[in-house]
């Protein structure tokens, strides 16, 4: 693993990889989403970053600038609630993602099942996965810059910080926007977090979770008052 005596971000990058789309999207405020197809499903590229719901109304709670700065937001985007990411929805297993949300028209807030499927998509292909382990997928979804690296954090083997300029595999890009609770930034440049529609508790809700010195994606409950990313699949 490369390591400098001083807390780094890893700025250092390859080419992307030929990634196939299905073209672009444009949210109600105007911003343009690049897409990926992954599993045969459509999802975007990168973070939702709108604050209107696809019918006009502002999003409540306002969402809110990875560590507090707005100048984040063109490249990391926003992070929401759970309940402004779902808008009000009260999703159930007989859902199965089909809220929309805070995501544009044909698309919606994919579940707990969902994200996992995407998962074993990436884990199951020897070209994305890092080593034998089917759960090594963190590296090939997350991307090759952004993350941070310090001297003093051992990642395990084939976490997202071991060679970061080989990561992104799969043209997911996932960055590392942390979240917000409590006003409180924390973990940017180390973490990213995604809702799902899926319901955990009265006041939790998973989200797919990946660590910079992990190698698998983890799956906490999470208050649903903390502001995470949001991820948009679209509707087949």
């Amino acid at each position: 693993m490369r390591f400098s005596l001083f807390s780094m971000v890893a700025v250092f990058s390859m080419a992307q990889p030929s990634v196939k789309g299905c073209g672009t999207v444009t949210d109600i405020d105007g911003n343009v989403y690049q897409t990926v197809m992954m599993g045969g499903e459509c999802w975007l590229r990168e973070n939702l970053r709108t604050t209107r719901y696809a019918d006009g109304r502002e999003i409540s709670p306002t969402p809110e600038a990875p560590n507090n700065d707005s100048g984040n937001i063109s490249r990391y985007g926003r992070l929401y609630t759970w309940f402004s990411t779902l808008d009000g929805a009260e999703p159930t297993e007989e859902t199965d993602g089909r809220v929309q949300g805070s995501c544009p028209d044909g698309w919606h807030v994919p579940s707990n099942f969902e994200w996992m499927g995407l998962e074993d998509f990436v884990g199951y292909r020897d070209e994305y996965r890092c080593g034998t382990d089917v759960n090594n997928v963190a590296r090939a979804m997350a991307s090759d810059s952004g993350w941070q690296f310090d001297f003093l954090t051992q990642g395990s083997a084939c976490c997202i910080v071991e060679d970061v300029a080989t990561n992104n595999g799969t043209g997911f890009s996932v960055l590392p926007a942390g979240s917000v609770w409590n006003g409180q930034a924390e973990g940017f440049g180390t973490d990213a977090g995604f809702w799902t529609c899926s319901d955990g508790s009265p006041d939790t809700s998973p989200i797919h979770r990946f660590h910079h010195t992990n190698a698998t994606v983890e799956i906490n409950c999470t208050p649903k008052e903390a502001f995470y990313s949001v991820r948009c699949v679209r509707n087949k």
